[in-house]
């Protein structure tokens, strides 16, 4: 899926059809069932909380010891980061 990052509607949606790819969609979903934020809030938040002149590049849920965290990359001037958020 693609969502158009200036108004957030998705641009683009394919089915899943690769096991690989619908598996990793199935524990996506689970992490986001037991968050207490959405992607976007987390992504705000590390935004709020990092150096000026960043942009999240992706936002991954998954759950981590039970617990669900977003992976958000974030690109500073050239450079990339992987930050974990929780979503709990």
């Amino acid at each position: 899926m693609l969502v158009d990052y200036t108004n957030g509607k998705v641009t683009k949606a394919e089915p899943i059809t690769e096991q690989d790819d619908l598996a990793a969609a199935n524990l996506q979903s689970a992490a986001m069932t037991d968050a207490k934020i959405t992607l976007k809030e987390a992504v705000d938040k590390t935004i709020t909380q990092s150096a000026k002149n960043i942009r999240a590049v992706r936002a991954v849920p998954s759950l981590k010891d039970g617990h669900p965290v977003a992976s958000i990359d974030i690109l500073n001037y050239n450079q990339f980061k992987a930050i974990q958020q929780p979503l709990d």
